[in-house]
Order: structure tokens, then C-alpha cells, then sequence
């Protein structure tokens, strides 16, 4: 077939195409979502949401009241809601969690064999406990669905009941109630895995062999760090001198007692330098001489305070992905990571800006080795911030989940709108 030329040596490039395209719609469920809400999960939600609908996707984000991960109290009334131009869905959360007593049950529990353990009961008590999000998940028929993460009652109850097709992005690590049942049948339920890193689906793997069985893709997060930041503002800002920092919440689990510890014996050999804690405080207690607790910052601050520090610091052993220790490479500062945590070790090893540790004395050493040597601190800054540039852009996570729903609903969940008679 002959192509016409144009008036100059290159062939005409035909008309373009003008039918209107429908815009891909997706539904993401999330245990709690909003702009001041802390978790890895939550902010990866929240990312993702108003990134794809700044790609012109038609998303919405169904969650609960829950503001709070402790109790599951309510923050937000129940009903429909915009975060930008994403729309947002609550529902109600029916009871709330006691801490104390919930700690105790799930002691008892992973105590018995996995054969007499009362998983629905515990899951009931995990929360947030949400039924008229899973009745009203299960006549959502015009969009894909997504969940995250794995372990709480919107994705146990909701996934299997939602349409296909109908997606998972687990951020699981390795505790006790990833072993569950009701987790192997989610997994099943599930028709594609997204993982965030390749730790993460080799344990998944392991531990519940049917997620070989399903589609899959690793990388689910970007990171949009600012054009220009500077590294002396916050500190001007907060009257600071040289300080680790640590971002997130300060719950059990996240390594804060190992944290602590490190501190105070780098405290002892360098007591000029302070401990800055941003996120959630709620779970700190006495903190020792040196810990400055700022609590929540905006965007702003918080990449300020990423910029300015020494290094920053994830103590946690139970890790699917850490955001925080990403957005500090992007601001080229280095991070001291728990080698214990298979998803850390593996981040430092990939990314080549970090230094690990151990245990307190550990921590104390590595910290102290930076503060003593810039030029090491720089060098591994340097070395996070092209591995984040280069791995952790958002045209790579929107091609993996197009291609993830192609999969598994093939390519009619995006096609043209039927033609009008």
C-alpha cells in the first residue's frame, strides 16, 4: 500500500484518532485513608490514587471511618468524600478495638495449634470491623479492585467478595498472622499479586505456595521528592544542630526500643547530636535527654527534615517496603537500616545507600561513622538517590498495574465505549 507524501520528504502521518477513549477505572480499599492518616500502606494508597487520577483514571477509594490504628475511632464521618479530586467512599467501623485485651487474645491465640486457634473471632477483633464495605464491595461491578494490605477485615472479608478482577498488593512481612488460613484463602481469592519488593513474594511464596499460582508484578511505589531542597532550613527552622531522624509511628513492633537504645549509647559519645522523631507519637514513652518529638509535619517539613538529617533510621525488623528510608536516599542522605529485616538488608543491597545494624551497639557505631566521616555520609546519599531516580518512577508503576489488570481481565477493562447507534 502507498502512504501519500506531504509537501515536504517524510510520509504524512495519518489523522489522529479522536474517539473518545474510556478513562480505566479502578476502586482501591484501604483500612484507612486521609491526608494526616500514618502508614507505609496508607500513604502508598494514597499516592497511588492521586497520581492515577492525575493520569486521568476514574478512581475511588473505599475505606473505613478509622483514624486511628489503635482503637479504630472514628476520624472521619461515613459517607462520601473527596481527597483532591479522588473520590473517597467511608463506611462505618461497628465497635473498637481494646488494646490491651486485644494484645492479650492474640497471645493466647498464636499460642494453640493453628487447628483450634478462633481465627474469625481474632480477625473480628483486628479490625476495623466494617460489614456494610464488604455487602456494598460485593455489587461493585464497574471497576477493578485493588487491596491493601493483607491482614485486616476489608481485605479478608472484602477481597473474596468483590468481582473479579480484583488485586492484592499483600505488604506482607513475616508474623504470625501471615500464616493464617483466612490469609491463604485471601491469597486465593486474589486473581493478581502486586508486591513491593521481591522479598516480600518470595515469602509470600513460601509461606502460602497457591500466590505462584497467580499473576504478579514487584514495584507498586514512586517517589516525587522536590525540585530543590535545603538541607540547613529545617534546622534553621526547629533550632536544631545535627540529628538521626526517624518517620513513622511509634508503635510495638517498629523497633523503637532498639532505636532508643542506639540513641543513648551514641549520646554518650556525641551529645551534641539529638533524635528527631516526626509521625505518629502515641506509643512513645519516657524518651531519654536528646529526643525532640515533633509529631506530624506537612509535606514540606517532612522532606525538610529528610534533607537535613544525619541519616534516618528504620529500627523495624517487620518490613514489606520502607517509604521513609526511599524518600531519604531521594534527598540524598543516607540510612541506617536493621539488618534483621529481610526487605531492609535487601533495599540497602540494591540501593547501595546505607549502612546496617544489629543491635544498639551496632546502630551507635554506624551512626557515629557517619557523623565522623561526611564525605562516606555523602558518597552513600549519592549512590540512594540514582538508585531511587532510576527505579522509582511513576511511568513504571502505572505500566506494571495496567499491564497486571491486563492479565487477568484482559484489554476490554480498557477499551473504547461501545459506538453510538
Amino acid at each position: 500500500m502507498t502512504v501519500p507524501a506531504n509537501d515536504g520528504d517524510e510520509a504524512a502521518a495519518p489523522p489522529p484518532d479522536r474517539t473518545p477513549r474510556r478513562r480505566r477505572r479502578l476502586r482501591l480499599v484501604v483500612p484507612r485513608y486521609g491526608p494526616d492518616v500514618s502508614g507505609g500502606s496508607e500513604q502508598l494508597i494514597r499516592r497511588l490514587a492521586r497520581t492515577l487520577q492525575s493520569r486521568r483514571w476514574d478512581v475511588e477509594v473505599w475505606t473505613t471511618t478509622a483514624g486511628d490504628e489503635t482503637t479504630w475511632s472514628p476520624a472521619f464521618p461515613p459517607g462520601d468524600d473527596l481527597d483532591g479530586a479522588v473520590r473517597v467512599r467511608r463506611f462505618e467501623v461497628v465497635g473498637r478495638r481494646q488494646p490491651r485485651l486485644f494484645h492479650q487474645m492474640s497471645r493466647a491465640m498464636f499460642r494453640l495449634p493453628p487447628a483450634l486457634r478462633p481465627e474469625t473471632a481474632w480477625l473480628v477483633s483486628q479490625g476495623p470491623f466494617a460489614p456494610a464495605l464488604v455487602r456494598a464491595l460485593a455489587t461493585g461491578t464497574d471497576r477493578p479492585t485493588l487491596f491493601m494490605p493483607y491482614l485486616y477485615h476489608p481485605t479478608i472479608w472484602g477481597l473474596p467478595a468483590a468481582p473479579h478482577p480484583r488485586l492484592l498488593i499483600p505488604a506482607a512481612h513475616d508474623e504470625p498472622a501471615l500464616r493464617l488460613r483466612a490469609v491463604r484463602r485471601t491469597v486465593a481469592a486474589a486473581d493478581a499479586l502486586w508486591y513491593l519488593t521481591e522479598e516480600e513474594r518470595s515469602l509470600l511464596e513460601a509461606v502460602h505456595p497457591v500466590a505462584t499460582e497467580r499473576p504478579h508484578a514487584v514495584g507498586a511505589v514512586a517517589i516525587d521528592p522536590p525540585a530543590v531542597l535545603d538541607r540547613e532550613a529545617f534546622r534553621r527552622q526547629r533550632g536544631l544542630g545535627r540529628y538521626l531522624l526517624y518517620a513513622g509511628r511509634a508503635t510495638p513492633g517498629k523497633g523503637l526500643d532498639l532505636l532508643l537504645d542506639g540513641y543513648r549509647l551514641l549520646r554518650s559519645r556525641r551529645p551534641e547530636v539529638s533524635l528527631v522523631l516526626i509521625g505518629d507519637p502515641g506509643g512513645l514513652a519516657a524518651a531519654p535527654e536528646g529526643v525532640v518529638s515533633l509529631g506530624w509535619l506537612d509535606d514540606d517539613e517532612h522532606w525538610a527534615a529528610l534533607a537535613g538529617a544525619e541519616a534516618v533510621v528504620v529500627p523495624s525488623r517487620l518490613e514489606s517496603l520502607s517509604l521513609v528510608a526511599l524518600e531519604a536516599w531521594a534527598t540524598g542522605r543516607p540510612c541506617l537500616l536493621n539488618a534483621d529485616s529481610p526487605v531492609l538488608a535487601g533495599q540497602a543491597r540494591r540501593g547501595g545507600g546505607a549502612l546496617l545494624f544489629r543491635d544498639p551497639e551496632q546502630l551507635a557505631a554506624s551512626a557515629e561513622r557517619l557523623l565522623a566521616d561526611p564525605d562516606e555520609a555523602a558518597r552513600l546519599g549519592d549512590a540512594g538517590r540514582r538508585f531511587v531516580a532510576l527505579d522509582y518512577r511513576w511511568n513504571g508503576v502505572v505500566r506494571r498495574l495496567e499491564e497486571l489488570i491486563t492479565a487477568v481481565a484482559g484489554t476490554g477493562w480498557a477499551d473504547r465505549p461501545a459506538d453510538r447507534p
